[in-house]
């Protein structure tokens, strides 16, 4: 999710160069923070589940399951 939220404020941030729009270094940071913030908000709201990146928690049953 991080990776397509940096995307589209990529495109956004072209978007605003091509119309003469000029940020400073601190406000794309903020902005790129205020755009994942929003969009997980919204991902959330449409019922979705943000799990975090990182190792996967053991699973006894499923190691199992995946061994058979």
């Amino acid at each position: 999710m991080k990776i397509t939220s940096m995307r589209l404020y990529a495109d956004i941030l072209a978007s605003a160069a091509r119309n003469g729009w000029d940020y400073t270094p601190d406000a794309i940071v903020s902005g790129s923070k205020r755009h994942f913030d929003e969009m997980k908000l919204q991902l959330i709201a449409a019922g979705y589940e943000i799990v975090p990146v990182g190792p996967r928690p053991h699973c006894p049953s499923l190691e199992k399951l995946a061994s058979d």
